[in-house]
């Protein structure tokens, strides 16, 4: 007993007792059974999880065969993977995908604030006050909103990354820092974590990035170091953030680099200008100044900042006179007025619909909130460190209770749903006429081709079969298993005297044959002659499903299979990224040991 008491007192185990303390209070709404946790976007990761299960059982998950009435959809060629892999972990252990979904999240709460302990820690070298920035980031109002009411499990993953990333640009910037290592691992991991769980996030976060790059470089061209000094000064930041930006890139090759295939392979609604960026959902959802310091019961989300970290920030005027002495003042105030602006462009008042439609890409301009939640959390907790020097572990608790507290009052805002049928949406849920905007499993069709979208009753009403578009043949003996799909083509032949006036008016005998699958690149068909296998190219039918084109032939019986193996280069993608990971390895592994060596 006295040993786990020593223990416990170690600096690192009570920090993560806090950290795990904290990460099971916000989660206590997860465990009632009754949850709902098919609200708004949750029933769309439940069905994505299901197909991305269902296609590694049938070896490919990257089309879901049995979604859109059988004639696939794909999520995971346009959305970030870590919500649709990490989570189905925990089904190695037997249980429900929505309960996947629920240990999923306690995972990235826990490490969103095990790893804002970390980046504070690092910059304040206060075990204290790390911990409650830590309390500050995981207890943020705003995580709750994304958790029981939006069910938001993209934008939730990308709060783990964050604190990672500018833990990262923050040590590029360090004057005492001798190896490459101590910037580049949380960099390249916070980068690629983020970008890996939600793309648009990941874009503003490279825009913040930017910012602090810009400030720091100017700064240090402002000082009055002899030339030669500064010119090495930038040399080697720069090569850090060149070794860190490839590694990056190489790494998160098998995402972009198959997205700009498809961007190029055919109109896609996702491509389309105003319909990820839409104005009016942009406008109706910007929200009244007090919703940030306040929710009301009325109110239906949560946006508030949170009464401690409020008090917290009311400390600036008196904290930031002593933080001018310390090494962190620039990321200080960098993170303070983003934090402000991050909340500005949230209001009724800010006219985000003017913004560029790149930026309007963020959908709803609440998403602002996460930053904001991450940059005051570590000002708040700077502020209280300044301000109460001799902070002790006791004052770490009662500020983890005052939270705990007041995160109570939103558990009421936590949905729920008595009669949940997972069966129902494993058994893949069918678009009919009565399908309105959105729909289980294919969300509002964004992923769809443009010609598919527009001719959605087709996919309502078309069979399962081959069908023959141009050309005087039957198909006959289909078989279709996912993507996986056989038929035989039967010529029919013409009398000689019709035969002959084709031939006479170069009438083409080539046959044209849409397939039953939703046009995604990446279906291999090949055409077995008897005496030689050919492959025939695909392309886009004018209802946005999958077409090939079968040149003249003498034989009478034509074998066709069709596979999705994907394309060459989301194959070599794959091997690309894993070569950048095991890069990205070695790098770690050979610099610590050059730091070992040294120490």
């Amino acid at each position: 007993m006295q040993k786990v008491k020593e223990l416990i007192k170690q600096e690192k185990v009570y920090s993560i007792i806090i950290i795990l303390i904290a990460s099971i209070f916000i989660c206590i709404p997860l465990m009632n059974k009754d949850i709902d946790m098919t609200y708004d976007d949750g029933v769309q990761h439940i069905c994505r999880i299901i197909g991305t299960h269902q296609g590694i059982q049938e070896g490919n998950s990257t089309i879901f065969e049995n979604f859109c009435n059988g004639f696939g959809y794909s999520w995971n060629l346009f959305y970030s993977p870590i919500t649709a892999y990490f989570p189905l972990i925990f089904k190695l252990i037997g249980v429900s995908y929505a309960i996947c979904i629920k240990l999923f999240m306690f995972t990235v709460v826990f490490l969103s604030g095990f790893f804002m302990y970390l980046f504070v820690k690092k910059i304040v070298k206060n075990n204290n006050i790390a911990l409650i920035a830590s309390i500050f980031y995981i207890l943020a109002p705003y995580r709750f909103t994304d958790m029981y009411i939006r069910n938001a499990l993209a934008e939730l993953t990308s709060f783990t990354f964050l604190p990672l990333v500018f833990l990262g640009i923050y040590n590029l910037f360090e004057y005492d820092i001798k190896h490459n290592i101590k910037a580049i691992i949380p960099l390249v991991i916070g980068a690629v974590g983020i970008i890996c769980s939600q793309t648009v996030i990941a874009m503003y976060t490279a825009f913040f990035v930017l910012i602090y790059i810009i400030i720091n470089i100017v700064k240090i061209l402002s000082k009055k170091n002899k030339d030669k000094f500064k010119k090495i000064r930038i040399n080697k930041i720069f090569k850090n953030l060149l070794i860190a930006t490839v590694l990056i890139l190489i790494i998160t090759s098998f995402l972009w680099m198959p997205l700009l295939e498809i961007k190029n392979s055919a109109d896609y609604e996702v491509f389309k200008p105003g319909r990820m960026e839409r104005t009016d959902v942009l406008v109706a959802y910007k929200l009244d100044f007090y919703r940030l310091f306040v929710t009301l019961g009325k109110d239906y989300m949560v946006y508030d900042i949170g009464l401690i970290v409020l008090i917290g920030l009311v400390l600036t005027p008196i904290a930031i006179k002593k933080v001018k002495k310390q090494r962190y003042y620039k990321l200080y105030l960098f993170s303070l007025i983003s934090g402000i602006i991050s909340c500005i462009i949230t209001l009724k008042i800010f006219p985000f619909e003017n913004l560029p439609s790149t930026l309007k890409m963020l959908q709803f301009s609440f998403r602002m909130l996460e930053f904001s939640s991450f940059f005051f959390a570590f000002v708040a907790g700077v502020n209280i460190y300044i301000v109460f020097r001799k902070l002790k572990i006791k004052a770490v608790f009662i500020i983890l209770i005052s939270m705990c507290v007041i995160t109570l009052i939103f558990m009421s805002k936590a949905r729920s749903l008595e009669n949940y049928d997972e069966q129902r949406l494993i058994n893949t849920v069918p678009v009919t006429e009565q399908t309105g905007r959105v729909h289980a499993g294919c969300a509002s069709f964004e992923y769809l081709p443009s010609k598919a979208f527009e001719n959605r009753w087709y996919i309502e009403t078309r069979s399962q079969d081959a069908i023959i578009l141009e050309g005087n043949a039957s198909i006959e003996n289909q078989e279709k298993n996912g993507s996986k799909m056989s038929f035989n083509i039967i010529k029919n032949r013409d009398s000689n005297d019709e035969t002959n006036d084709k031939q006479e008016n170069n009438i083409s005998n080539e046959i044209k044959i849409e397939l039953p699958y939703i046009y995604y690149p990446g279906y291999s068909v090949k055409v077995d002659y008897g005496e030689y296998v050919e492959e025939v190219n695909i392309y886009e039918t004018d209802k946005g499903f999958v077409g090939i084109t079968i040149p003249d032939f003498e034989a009478n019986n034509l074998k066709v299979n069709v596979d999705y193996p994907g394309t060459y280069i989301m194959n070599i993608t794959k091997i690309i990224s894993t070569i950048g990971i095991v890069l990205f390895i070695l790098y770690a592994i050979k610099n610590s040991s050059k730091e070992n060596h040294k120490s």
